[in-house]
């Protein structure tokens, strides 16, 4: 019985570690699909502070993800083929987790993009505000500024994926 035990408790554990970096947690009640997204103290590289305010208008995916994260990793190349083709109309947003800036910086120099790069310091922001312990974390933000989708772990970065940002995009031409 103790065997049996332990087994279970191993698979769940490899499940949590299949669906992100750290343990798996949920959306807190306060960021939830349908509600506004909220305003987080973010920097750039360069330690400039940055609004995700400023981006209303365009449909946001913000991604969190951090250099020693394995599934990160992984995806990194399929975020970034995916996001070439993605036009202004959409902010690609991705927010380094890392505890070390430099780190981050030394990944980008090897890995380099197009799309925004920001920095929360070992996760105060995405933990204070998003309630979030948990990467890779993706959000899909409207361009009103709501929360439309949501993922944790390895996010499958197809065509099923660039039809919802379309459909987006194609709800704030219309508003």
């Amino acid at each position: 019985m103790l065997k049996k035990r332990w087994y279970i408790a191993l698979m769940f554990g490899i499940f949590g570690m299949l669906q992100g970096c750290e343990s798996v947690d949920s959306l807190d009640q306060q960021v939830a699909v349908g509600k506004p997204f909220p305003e987080m103290k973010l920097v750039t590289y360069d330690r400039e502070p940055f609004s995700l305010e400023s981006l209303r208008g365009k449909v946001v995916i913000l991604k969190l993800w951090a250099t020693w994260c394995v599934i990160c990793r992984e995806e990194a190349p399929y975020f970034l083929t995916f996001s070439k083709k993605l036009d202004d109309s959409v902010a690609v947003v991705s927010v380094s987790v890392d505890k070390d800036l430099n780190s981050a910086k030394e990944y980008l120099l090897d890995h380099p993009s197009d799309f925004l790069q920001l920095f929360d310091q070992s996760m105060v922001q995405t933990k204070l505000v998003l309630k979030a312990s948990v990467i890779p974390q993706v959000y899909i933000i409207d361009s009103a500024g709501i929360l439309r989708y949501y993922a944790v772990g390895f996010v499958n970065w197809d065509d099923g994926m660039l039809k919802k940002i379309q459909a987006l995009l194609n709800e704030s031409r219309y508003k």
